[in-house]
């Protein structure tokens, strides 16, 4: 026997006994690989040593046996399929005993990584597998059915969702129990902080229910799956607008799910967020035939939710506590509008092009208003999914208006002309004021003290609107709907942004380090981009971004420089710009450059 062979080590020094095993697991786990367990004469004592601590007294020592089985499963395929038996023949008798709970996370986890682990050996299914995966499907609903521990009830969750897609057959007899399950934890989940822990584990486990109808009937339950969602969604919106009447003027008659109609209010709104998961995690399930999305009836729940608008005036006779808690939700209500219209996007793409178009003016609309109620930031996503999954051909106006939103929001940027005459007027009665007053004293650490008003972007929220708005302007630019004016002073914003950033600090944008390299990066990619493929712009903006980028050390920009100097392809064929399109200072602005200019106040 080889002396220094690793495994030899670790049995006699870590794991001689029920003991050291236990104190030695986090170092024996942490060390062993694959090379571990090439051919040599070490495995069989191994394994011995495994078998041993799973059938020890001592309930440490089956843990340890535990985890050392799924390491080794881990890291060799090859032991695992010789040992699976004797594993699984000790691990499932463990889920139906009274075991510390650090025993049963590992037993579910070995018996997880077991069954997943070999699903290319057929014959290991047939005789490992397929006769003990009902078994511990089995066990694994008693615990959901009984008060167990909530983590428990979470892994229990995510393993049936793994297993089930692996084995569906088997599961079949099961899904009629496990559909009685998940609809329990929805409908508990909503009063209870405890269980809304268990809405996403259990909304997984409900997006693969559709497997155990096989190649013929999976079809079939998924839909119905996503009818009934789109269905309870609809029930829990309509739930959170009793105070707001419809198209024909009517308040909806709902039925309250409390008897407080202000907690019915929360409920319903935390419901409705739910089933919108549900609604997204069966969209990105795969599914075994070709299936008909109800692409009319998304779309008419995402469009309502984002029309939803706040009304001054109430009627008289309605509950001014109700109110304002639908007020209160209005926000979270656009919210999982968006997730909803990114989820599609994500999902169907191009089958949604037709109704990007009216989505993107409800969007529009809804960043025009400048209302403090709601973050930009998923409006914004959800027009960046529309713009490059879905390649809408929309309007010249709607492209002007998108276009003008995110100039707007990267304006933030640029000092105003009242802060520039401010700050030179405060120069200005310093130097005139210097004689007679003591020197101003800057410590150590006092911007940290200082109020965050100064701060362009104070939030992380902040900065992704940032970050994506640069982005949805790239994409709108690349689009010959935006007029040349609009073209021309976008062009003229980023550039003014490109040289503006170098001369301010990373905490005058943001209190987070890497916020500033994010937002220069992007930036500058947009103006190199402006300055390099569009025809209105190039030949007087080219020179100052390129002598911008010239000190930075990003390999991107660097290699896009090269391009541009070194051009690897022919040159486009396409006429020259008009003259007056070229505008990069004011006195060479058109009338309709000066009138976007004035409309964006700059």
């Amino acid at each position: 026997m080889d002396p220094t062979h690793p495994l030899k080590a670790l049995l006699n020094f870590h794991l001689a006994s029920d003991a050291s095993a236990v104190v030695h697991l986090p170092f024996v786990t942490g060390v062993i690989t694959a090379q571990h367990f090439l051919p040599s004469p070490h495995l069989a004592k191994w394994t011995s040593r495994i078998n041993s601590l799973l059938h020890s007294k001592d309930a440490g020592a089956r843990w340890a046996g535990l985890c050392l089985a799924h390491r080794t499963s881990i890291c060799s395929k090859l032991v695992m399929i010789e040992s699976a038996q004797s594993w699984l023949g000790v691990a499932i008798p463990l889920l139906s005993k009274k075991e510390p709970l650090p025993n049963l996370i590992a037993s579910i986890n070995l018996c997880r990584m077991v069954f997943r682990n070999a699903t290319d050996t057929p014959e290991f299914q047939r005789q490992v597998s397929t006769p003990n995966v009902s078994k511990f499907t089995t066990a694994l609903i008693v615990f959901l059915e009984n008060d167990s521990d909530l983590e428990l009830k979470k892994l229990v969750l995510k393993t049936l969702a793994r297993l089930i897609p692996l084995y569906p057959n088997i599961h079949r007899a099961s899904h009629a129990t496990l559909v009685s399950i998940v609809s329990r934890i929805f409908f508990q989940s909503a009063p209870n902080h405890i269980s809304q822990q268990l809405v996403e584990p259990a909304c997984l486990l409900y997006s693969v229910l559709h497997y155990t109808g096989g190649k013929v009937g999976a079809a079939n339950l998924w839909r119905k799956s996503l009818d009934d969602s789109i269905s309870s969604a609809w029930t829990a919106f309509i739930c959170v607008r009793t105070t707001f009447p419809d198209e024909n003027g009517r308040f909806p008659q709902v039925q309250l799910l409390h008897e407080e109609p202000a907690t019915s209010v929360t409920l319903n709104m935390e419901r409705l967020c739910m089933y919108i998961q549900v609604i997204g995690n069966l969209l990105q399930s795969p599914t075994q035939r070709p299936v008909q999305v109800p692409v009319g009836s998304l779309m008419n729940l995402a469009s309502k939710m984002l029309l939803v608008t706040v009304e001054d005036e109430a009627p008289s006779n309605i509950d001014p506590i109700v109110r304002a808690m639908e007020t209160v939700v209005i926000p979270r209500i656009w919210r999982a509008a968006c997730d909803l219209i990114k989820c599609l996007c994500e999902c169907i793409d191009r089958h949604l092009t037709t109704y990007s178009s009216r989505l993107l003016s409800y969007i529009a609309f809804r960043l025009e208003q400048k209302s403090s109620l709601f973050n930009q930031t998923p409006f914004l996503e959800t027009v960046h999914a529309l713009l490059t999954r879905c390649h809408p051909s929309h309007s010249p106006l709607l492209s002007s208006r998108l276009t003008r939103i995110a100039l707007s929001n990267l304006m933030v940027i640029l000092p105003s002309q009242t802060d520039v005459q401010s700050s030179m007027a405060q120069t200005d009665s310093a130097n005139r004021s210097k004689k007679g007053r003591k020197r101003a004293r800057n410590y150590e650490g006092d911007e940290l003290f200082k109020a965050s008003g100064d701060v362009i972007c104070p939030t992380i929220d902040d900065v992704k609107s940032l970050l994506i708005s640069c982005d949805v302007l790239r994409l709108l630019l690349q689009n010959a709907n935006v007029t040349p004016a609009l073209h021309s002073m976008a062009s003229r914003v980023i550039l003014a942004i490109f040289l503006e950033l170098p001369q301010m600090t990373p905490a005058t944008l943001s209190p987070y380090p890497q916020a500033h390299h994010a937002v220069v990066q992007k930036i500058r990619d947009t103006a190199v981009q402006l300055g390099s493929s569009t025809t209105s712009a190039m030949s007087q903006s080219l020179n100052l971004v390129l002598s911008a980028t010239s000190g930075t050390d990003d390999q991107d920009s660097l290699r896009e420089v090269d391009m541009l100097i070194h051009p690897r392809f022919p040159p486009l064929l396409r006429p020259l710009p008009k003259i007056d399109s070229l505008a990069l200072f004011r006195s060479e602005e058109s009338a309709e450059e000066a009138e976007e200019r004035q409309h964006l106040g700059l």
